[in-house]
């Protein structure tokens, strides 16, 4: 679950709105959002960056980000996340450091939780007071807040099933 939460949850989710498609989102408050021109950037609207609009630059830089997690919790419970696999020069066939794959479960858990302290209250409120001003329609809401805290969940009990199958006897 720990992988599967972010690619195949997280990432299919914010494809569409990083092509600019307010899919599950109100399309006047998302294209504002996506330009750099939403709730939250005052006077000082962002252009873009690297060509890209803001909103397509951000959510694919999570997309990025999410695809990595999955790829380090899908290297926790598979062989390759306790010994480096052939295909990696100069380690292959050695033991992978428990530091190298814990470290960033521990920190991205610790993010994530934190955020995800927020959800209940965060989630009535978005439900509860919904209007067509609010960038995501409240089946955004039913369905991407639900995805990032069963991800908030998975990561750091596979974390911990790393710990405990990689540690000496």
């Amino acid at each position: 679950m720990a992988w599967i939460a972010p690619v195949l949850g997280f990432i299919p989710l914010h494809v569409p709105w990083i092509l600019g498609i307010p899919l599950f989102a109100n399309p006047d408050p998302f294209r504002e959002w996506y330009h750099g021109r939403g709730p939250g950037v005052g006077d000082h609207p962002v252009d873009g960056f690297l060509g890209l609009p803001a909103g397509a630059f951000y959510l694919g830089l999570l997309c990025v980000l999410a695809g990595l997690g999955g790829v380090l919790a899908l290297g926790l419970i598979k062989d390759w996340g306790v010994v480096f696999p052939r295909w990696v020069p100069w380690l292959r066939g050695r033991r992978v450091p428990r530091w190298l794959p814990l470290t960033p479960t521990v920190l991205g858990s610790a993010l994530m939780i934190g955020y995800s302290a927020t959800l209940p209250w965060q989630f009535a409120a978005d439900l509860g007071e919904s209007s067509a001003d609010d960038i995501f329609t409240p089946t955004g809401v039913l369905i991407g807040l639900p995805l990032l805290l069963a991800w908030a969940v998975a990561l750091p009990l596979t974390g911990w099933s790393y710990y405990r199958r990689t540690r000496l006897p």
